[in-house]
């Protein structure tokens, strides 16, 4: 009789040890690429490559008929085996260099909507701010909108943004925006990116 459930418990153990490998393999796959989609990922972030390197940034920031200017810095670089472009940015005011900020952008391509989802991280700000966005290969653009609810605490603001990738070496990146209090959309940011030399 001993013999017997040995045999059983033995067959039991097994039987869970075959189980758990099967689960575990199967966890690993799902992992490694759940949707099966990692080559539709990556064709899409393969039109977005222009946008990898270390690039020297000059923006204009416009309110009403004044402009202020920035510098800084834009380094770009491939993230989770190049499921994502993961952006490094600082930008200071021109004449005073204490006077700064900064921000991390992480952008992939979703192969369910068939766009680009971006999420922006802000220094000193724990409002995060994601975007959905297109490329355009005729025209070279990426674009980009979002919906920020109470953006200044206040009112709600849409923004929407165009990245011109024609020069690999010189990118002009366009932003737009509109509160819920105004009547029609402003442009209020222009960064001209020039590629820094190795």
């Amino acid at each position: 009789m001993k013999t017997v459930l040995l045999k059983l418990r033995n067959r039991h153990f097994l039987a869970a040890v075959l189980v758990w490998m099967l689960v575990t393999s199967l966890t690993f796959v799902s992992a490694e690429d759940p949707t099966g989609d990692d080559g539709k990922i990556r064709e899409g972030m393969a039109k977005l490559a222009p946008l990898v390197g270390s690039w020297h940034a000059a923006a204009l920031f416009h309110n009403g008929d004044k402009v202020s200017e920035r510098e800084g810095t834009y380094d770009v670089r491939w993230a989770l085996e190049e499921t994502y472009l993961e952006f490094h940015v600082e930008l200071h005011h021109k004449d005073d260099p204490s006077k700064h900020n900064g921000f991390v952008i992480y952008v992939t391509y979703n192969p369910v909507t068939h766009q680009y989802d971006s999420t922006y991280f802000y220094t000193r700000w724990a409002l995060r701010v994601t975007e959905t966005g297109e490329f355009d290969p005729v025209a070279q653009e990426f674009r980009t909108k979002a919906f920020i609810p109470r953006e200044d605490g206040v009112r709600d603001e849409t923004v929407h943004t165009v990245t011109s990738l024609r020069d690999p070496n010189r990118l002009v990146d366009t932003h737009y925006s509109r509160y819920s209090d105004q009547a029609a959309e402003r442009m209020n940011l222009e960064i001209l990116l020039t590629r820094k030399k190795p």
